[in-house]
């Protein structure tokens, strides 16, 4: 299991690495491309063994969902039983159903076409006012994670993952592991922004994802700045997850 879990790890860290330097060299001009998850495993496909780097990430992208659904289910590291706690294990139950997700999207992107897949609309099938239920349910959903989130960051429980007492450069590491969480809570308020304002306002009922919040901050010279630092906290955020492979601590409390 915890081999397993290390495995996701790294094929986690490696996407949101990509995600991160592809953004920040669009906010530098220097010839990237807003970047979400999707668009960071076409990426990978175009690169020298794509195919391959793909299987791998896919297969490590279902390593880590079974890693959370173990952690959601079977509660191995004693996460406590309060309503605090059954809310955390909830979330990290979603977090499982998003990275089988996105593992199938690798696998998808792998025996798919190359380029990228055409905005449309979704969900249409449901009807307007469904669709702008559901939109308005999804944004209040990711507003409470990145809520979440930044607390557990702020209280330093997220980062009580590692295992660095006595290691050298851990105060490094904990400083961009929370560079790292604060960026992905900042792209998720304003994926949540998103959701919240096709549901109440504009009826448009496109899904937004990563690429579309950096694309948001691509707007003036303020927002670009604050793609540039996302874009860097994105890659702190990837290096993180990579880190964990070696400094996780699977100690129950």
């Amino acid at each position: 299991m915890q081999r397993t879990a290390i495995i996701g790890f790294i094929a986690k860290g490696f996407v949101y690495v990509i995600v991160g330097v592809l953004s920040l060299l669009a906010a530098l001009n220097l010839g990237g491309e807003s970047s979400g998850t999707s668009q960071a495993l076409l990426f990978v496909k175009k690169q020298m063994f794509g195919q391959f780097l793909l299987i791998a990430l896919g297969i490590g992208l279902l390593c880590y969902s079974y890693w959370m659904f173990v952690r959601s289910i079977k509660n191995p590291e004693n996460m406590g039983g309060d309503s605090m706690d059954v809310m955390m294990r909830i979330g990290v139950f979603i977090t499982g159903l998003v990275y089988t997700f996105l593992a199938l999207l690798a696998f998808y992107h792998l025996f798919g076409p190359s380029g990228e897949a055409s905005q449309g609309q979704y969900l249409d099938f449901l009807g307007p006012v469904t669709v702008s239920i559901l939109f308005i349910l999804i944004g209040i959903i990711l507003a409470a994670q990145a809520v979440i989130l930044v607390i557990g960051v702020f209280k330093g429980g997220v980062l009580d993952q590692f295992n660095l007492e006595g290691r050298s450069g851990s105060h490094l590491i904990r400083l961009g592991g929370k560079f790292g969480f604060y960026s992905r809570a900042f792209i998720v308020f304003i994926i949540a922004y998103f959701f919240l304002r096709a549901g109440i306002y504009s009826g448009n009922h496109e899904i937004k994802g990563i690429a579309d919040a950096f694309s948001f901050l691509d707007q003036s010279l303020t927002g670009r700045i604050l793609m540039a630092l996302t874009a860097i906290g994105f890659i702190s955020y990837g290096l993180f997850f990579i880190l964990l492979s070696r400094y996780r601590s699977f100690e129950e409390d």
